[in-house]
């Protein structure tokens, strides 16, 4: 009998101690999750480097622009993240203009290291339809190394503790002169 009472006494000061901690912490102190969004929304990136390489082929449709991109990630918490994925639109600011140079996507994701920075590295191969449109200003940034702004932008795929969001990115490089 005597241990049914301590049991109650240790069970009603657990319980007495639990309800103090929600009216003054909130319902957070309980939620892992929410601790590791909060830390997935202090990730910045960055577009650290566009290489360029156009191939001219003959007929024209065959030409094909490659662009090596090196996505950087800073994590100044201390958990790491792995993306499940990432996605977004590229564009190109040059000569005036704003042009769509369609979209890169990250499948595999990426591993950003905590309390560190981490580099994703993708390359991106255009056709002469998609180049088209933006032709002149790309062939200004990537051969006369002309003034311009390459930018993406898009979502990174998160999975903690069995809970998947999302978390925004935009982030963009200055080239030329």
């Amino acid at each position: 009998m005597a241990y049914l009472r301590v049991l109650f006494l240790v069970s009603l000061r657990v319980l007495s101690v639990s309800v103090v901690m929600v009216f003054f912490m909130g319902c957070d102190a309980f939620n892992p999750a929410l601790r590791y969004q909060e830390a997935a929304r202090q990730l910045r990136f960055t577009l650290d480097r566009v290489d360029a390489r156009i191939d001219l082929a003959f007929p024209p449709d065959r030409s094909r622009l490659r662009l090596l991109l090196a996505a950087g990630g800073d994590n100044p918490s201390d958990p790491g993240r792995r993306t499940r994925q990432g996605a977004g639109d590229r564009r190109l600011q040059a000569q005036g203009g704003n042009f769509a140079l369609g979209s890169v996507s990250f499948p595999e994701g990426a591993e950003i290291a905590p309390k560190g920075r981490s580099t994703l590295k993708v390359e991106v191969a255009l056709g002469y339809a998609e180049l088209k449109t933006a032709w002149g200003p790309l062939s200004g940034a990537v051969l006369r190394h002309e003034p311009a702004t390459w930018s993406l932008a898009g979502e990174a795929r998160f999975d903690v503790l069995g809970v998947e969001f999302g978390v925004p990115f935009r982030t963009q490089k200055e080239s030329g002169r």
